[in-house]
């Protein structure tokens, strides 16, 4: 996987953890995302996500102000959100399949288990984004430019 992989991405990272926040973004900056902001809890989270335009949050499941399963919901719930469908995927120190079918009845996009490493997560953000945005265009009824006729 090439080191700009995902260059532009404007990424934010919820983790309570400040070690954990900043190798999550040197792993991000190694793979070509220079536009990341950091929140250490759903307090801080909420300041970026009612005011930038995101490609996509990676979110802890265990915050030391709630749970990160409470942000997707409520994010998912707020119809005046500008980030309400922003792609999401839930990053965690935790395997559990009762966790991990929370997360995604929740409204995460996907989930991935740390210690991750760099190819892994930015093809997982790739996957995420790239399903979300042919999501979209379904929901317009119309298929991305090709040859191939949709609908």
């Amino acid at each position: 996987m090439t080191s700009s992989i995902l260059q532009g991405f404007r990424i934010l990272i919820v983790e309570d953890v400040a070690a954990t926040r900043r190798l999550i973004a040197r792993l991000l900056g190694s793979l070509g995302c220079h536009h990341l902001f950091e929140a250490d809890g759903v307090e801080s989270a909420w300041q970026y996500l009612n005011r930038q335009d995101l490609d996509l949050m990676l979110l802890d499941y265990e915050l030391q102000d709630g749970t990160g399963v409470k942000l997707i919901r409520e994010l998912r719930a707020n119809a005046t959100s500008r980030s309400q469908a922003l792609p999401t995927i839930m990053l965690t120190g935790h395997s559990e399949a009762n966790i991990v079918e929370e997360s995604i009845c929740a409204g995460a996009d996907s989930f991935l288990v740390k210690p991750v490493m760099p190819d892994k997560l930015g093809q997982r953000i790739q996957d995420v984004i790239s399903s979300r945005r042919s999501d979209i265009v379904r929901a317009a009824g119309r298929g991305p430019k090709t040859e191939v006729h949709w609908g």
